[in-house]
């Protein structure tokens, strides 16, 4: 329906200005301020009860967010909570005066009973930003009760194409913001790298950045294993990530693997959708049931490559992805930092080894055999006493005894600092550190016990054991209510993990949990998992055979 035709304003008349306000928030780069302020004006300026500027998704197929300016601010607030990324019916490209009838929606069931402001036609003007369909203004009813004439039309249409200038301007300057904190993201992370800061913290400060930075749910870095066909979640963020580190993800059947193999940045409608016609990995469909969005940037770490990935629940705005986003450039350029700093590490490594192996031949040669050659002089002259001075030829054999101790213990020493990879952490090292960071800021008391040859075990083993165990205390500390948490790590014919609390039991165990995925990796190693859980506490036991070097 067309607005009334009445006389437009005579030729002179003044176009409608911007306030300071909208000028103020677009230069600012405050989008979401520009908007209010652009329908604030536009009210204003009609005398409109109600204002709003319907925004549209990248694609153009709902409704992202409605901003609504009123006179009374709380059903504005109500009003905007009704855009909740609905589909759009009807979204114009020229102004006109619209009834609900057309958009086939009864207002009843949006909380528009008769009387409301918003009940009768209302007014739509398209706002375009360079060029393209940005979204609709919107003003209900006059104050007056008068319908809309064409002047008011004229005004308000001017206002939109000023006010789309505004717009695109804090778009640009909300974008570059965002584009530097992205930068100043990638620049923290290299730094806390190339200071030594451990690859473990890294790869979570990764997680945690992606999260922020894609307004996701759920970040994860996935990083190569040693079976080509698997990834696995070695750092996760947001909801549930606790449950989603140390899950293998295969590439066969899974959106991972499709982006894996064509090595390009992708974003992914719907990741609970089938990747291939009828098929879909198990381990996807338990993780993504109520996930919609994804984004997924994958990146070289040699010998392999990694990934990362962002989801958000379904129903949320898609993302938007490119070879030159700022989020691709931060995850290049941390991917590379991550290799430069292991390229470093091992060439401190080789550094250290080279010191050691100087060190040790010195003492071989040097010292040692100054020693040795003190002895033999020691033990002639002892020999020469024994018949005149037998007391002090037995203080100098003790002190002979002594010395060759010395000797052993240098020897030790020297055979030690040959040893290979004598600068990585060890097994009980890490184990310790776990215990302490998970339960760091918990009244929780923690008491752990390690037997056996755990520095001997074979690297590939290492992995899964520091996860069954931050698993196992994760799980006492989120929801076992306990006082005393108890973790044993035995190695002999077996490698056995137990954990035991004084807690209220675990609750309900679902497939995806992270129990379930202890099972698999005890399951794929010949073991099992034991749970035994009660009102008087819990017990875990985690039992694989002793791998063989």
């Amino acid at each position: 329906m067309a607005p009334p035709d009445v006389p437009v304003p005579r030729s002179g008349s003044d176009a409608p200005v911007l306030p300071a306000a909208v000028v103020a928030a677009a230069t600012a780069g405050h989008l979401e301020t520009t908007l209010r302020e652009v329908v604030r004006s536009a009210v204003d300026q009609v005398g409109a009860v109600f204002g709003a500027i319907g925004v549209l998704t990248h694609d153009g197929r709902r409704l992202d967010r409605l901003v609504v300016v009123g006179a009374d601010p709380v059903e504005a607030a109500r009003i905007s909570a009704l855009a909740d990324q609905r589909s759009v019916r009807q979204f114009v490209s020229a102004p006109t005066v619209l009834r609900w009838d057309q958009l086939e929606v009864d207002p009843e069931r949006l909380g528009f009973p008769p009387g409301h402001p918003a009940r009768g036609p209302f007014l739509a003007v398209p706002v375009r930003v360079a060029g393209a369909l940005f979204g609709n203004l919107y003003l209900t009813q006059k104050s007056t009760a008068e319908p809309f004439t064409s002047a008011d039309v004229e005004v308000v249409q001017a206002l939109a194409g000023v006010a789309g200038l505004a717009i695109g301007n804090a778009r640009a300057a909300e974008q570059a913001e965002r584009g530097r904190r992205q930068f100043q993201a990638g620049t923290e992370i290299v730094t806390s790298l190339l200071s030594g800061a451990g690859e473990d913290d890294v790869l979570r400060a990764m997680a945690d950045r992606v999260l922020e930075l894609a307004e996701a749910d759920i970040a994860g870095v996935l990083c190569p294993t040693d079976d080509d066909d698997v990834l696995v979640v070695s750092a996760a963020a947001g909801e549930d990530s606790a449950d989603l580190e140390g899950v293998h993800i295969p590439l066969t059947a899974t959106h991972v693997g499709n982006v894996h193999r064509s090595g390009r940045p992708t974003a992914i409608e719907d990741v609970s959708a089938d990747p291939v016609l009828g098929r879909h990995a198990e381990v996807a469909v338990e993780l993504t049931p109520e996930l919609g969005p994804g984004l997924m940037i994958p990146f070289d770490q040699p010998p392999g490559r990694g990934m990362v990935v962002a989801m958000r629940r379904r129903g949320r705005e898609p993302f938007q992805v490119s070879p030159h986003h700022p989020l691709v450039a931060f995850v290049t350029r941390t991917a590379l930092a991550l290799e430069l700093a292991r390229s470093q590490a091992r060439e401190r490594r080789l550094q250290m080894q080279a010191d050691r192996d100087r060190i040790a031949r010195d003492l071989h040669d040097h010292v040692v055999q100054r020693i040795f050659a003190t002895v033999l002089s020691l033990d002639r002259l002892s020999r020469s006493l024994e018949a005149g001075q037998p007391g002090i030829a037995s203080r100098l054999g003790r002190s002979i005894d002594e010395l060759e101790a010395t000797i052993a213990e240098i020897r030790s020493a020297i055979f030690e600092l040959h040893e290979d990879d004598v600068t990585a952490p060890s097994v009980r090292g890490r184990l310790s550190d776990v215990v302490r960071t998970v339960t760091e800021g918990s009244p929780l008391r923690r008491d752990l016990r390690l037997r056996g040859a755990l520095d001997d075990l074979p690297r590939e083993i290492v992995p899964d054991l520091v996860a069954v165990v931050r698993e196992l205390v994760s799980n006492a500390v989120r929801h076992a209510a306990a006082q005393r948490v108890t973790v044993s790590v035995d190695v002999d014919d077996e490698v056995r993990v137990v954990v035991t609390d004084d807690g209220c039991g675990l609750p309900e165990v679902h497939a995806r949990s992270g129990l379930a995925n202890l099972a698999d990796r005890a399951e794929r190693r010949g073991g099992r998992l034991l749970v035994s859980s009660g009102p008087a506490g819990t017990e875990v036991r985690w039992t694989v055979p002793r791998p063989r070097r």
